[in-house]
């Protein structure tokens, strides 16, 4: 990963990335119930593949030659020596085994981009698709791939009028079926982390019937209860929340954290030119105010990578939406105020997401040392989930919420339990 200029790479989009590390990345688009276009990454086997299948076959025609010649040189019935030559190339050549689909999902403030940042044989869209997998990548309507819709544009107040809540109801969904359809599966594997876990557990209480779309789902640092919630930064966010709901409604602050190319170009430049030090302490403890401090899996020297592809942008919308299951302790939808709420959901208070209905195959990864998801609050999560097949304590103890993306161990710790988790459900 490191034998190249990785300041090349920082204005780079997913798509080129996965070129640039050898693999075949296709993009696809899709359209959600509500008029969104959404933007997915897919990772194929490396290019060089087909080379291995061509010698492969090859090798086969060498033993098909060395097979009839044999026909004239014994005294083996020729009908057999052929009869084997023939089963030998249609074992090489046709129907060859299907790859099971697994869609992964970002965080909040993120993109694809996440998956193939630590590149070859160490990020978790390569490792899977080098086990076999076909490996699809989400980006959720408002970030940098997904800011596209039949109506709006994103400078107008009705794009950004989102929360997760519509990317587990709408965005999921479609990506799901779109997948499906592409493959011609019934079924796929799902891998949310962070936003990507509450997102999912929204789409099966709203969708339920999406639950018979996917074999397995694997929750890493996942997000339903956030009252025990660590980070400073987190903490000094919500006391603005009132603020924040101000910022959105009158001064049209609709989207944070937006990112573009000319943005990244631009971050490339300045981190060329600033000393070393003072980069990497100020990105670093930009990070660790949110995800926990003390880890050291983060290798300093990507940083100027990862900011040149995080943050992807999100809704104000979002953010305002989890600062409530903070101060509410409560997994539940998008408070609008007593007026609203009664127009929309018959109560004057939001109705509870239902976790009951999520009912295929869980595994919970977490971590002690992530500041977002405490061990109290997945305790709880997964006492509210019907069907937690397992719950796995990553065994560093200074595994952070960024570790899960970007640690230098992630396979190790974390990606080859994921895969053995999943292998159980093909």
């Amino acid at each position: 990963m490191m034998g190249h200029n990785i300041h090349d790479e920082v204005p780079m989009t997913t798509p080129e990335l996965i070129t640039k590390h050898g693999y075949i990345g296709e993009t696809h688009h899709i359209w959600t119930e509500d008029g969104y276009r959404l933007e997915l990454h897919r990772v194929l086997r490396k290019a060089e593949g087909k080379n291995s299948n061509k010698i492969s076959t090859e090798g086969s025609r060498e033993k098909l030659t060395e097979l009839l010649k044999s026909a004239t040189d014994s005294n083996d019935s020729q009908a057999s020596i052929l009869s084997e030559a023939l089963n030998l190339q249609v074992t090489e050549d046709s129907n060859p085994k299907v790859k099971p689909p697994i869609l992964i999902n970002h965080g909040l403030l993120s993109s694809s981009a996440d998956w193939v940042l630590l590149g070859p044989q160490k990020a978790l869209a390569y490792v899977l698709c080098d086990c076999g997998f076909d490996v699809w990548l989400a980006n959720v309507r408002g970030n940098t791939y997904s800011q596209c819709h039949k109506k709006y544009t994103t400078k107008d107040r009705e794009f950004w009028d989102f929360s997760w809540h519509e990317i587990g109801v709408y965005d999921i969904p479609a990506m799901i079926d779109y997948v499906l359809e592409k493959t011609n599966q019934p079924s796929l594997h799902y891998i949310g982390y962070s936003q990507g876990t509450t997102t999912f557990y929204v789409m099966c209480s709203e969708r339920p019937e999406y639950n018979d779309k996917v074999k397995a789902m694997v929750t890493m640092a996942p997000i339903a209860f956030l009252s025990n919630q660590r980070s400073p930064l987190i903490k000094f966010i919500v006391r603005f929340y009132i603020l924040m709901e101000w910022g959105s409604a009158y001064c049209n602050i609709h989207q944070w954290f937006p990112r573009n190319k000319l943005q990244a170009k631009a971050l490339g430049t300045l981190i060329r030119n600033t000393p070393g030090q003072l980069t990497k302490s100020f990105y670093s403890c930009w990070f660790y105010l949110v995800a926990g401090f003390g880890s050291n899996q983060l290798d300093k020297s990507m940083l100027p990578l990862i900011f040149g592809h995080f943050p992807g942008g999100s809704s104000a919308k979002q953010i305002i939406h989890y600062s409530q299951v903070i101060l509410t302790d409560s997994f539940r939808k998008f408070d609008y105020g007593t007026s609203k709420n009664l127009k929309l959901y018959g109560s004057t208070q939001p109705p509870k997401y239902c976790l009951e209905r999520v009912k295929v195959p869980v595994a919970v990864f977490y971590s002690e040392n992530d500041f977002l998801t405490h061990p109290e609050d997945v305790k709880r999560l997964v006492e509210n989930l019907p069907n937690v097949a397992l719950k796995h304590k990553i065994e560093y103890s200074k595994f952070n919420h960024i570790d899960y993306l970007w640690g230098c161990d992630a396979k190790t710790l974390l990606y080859d339990h994921v895969i053995d988790f999943i292998k159980k459900y093909n």
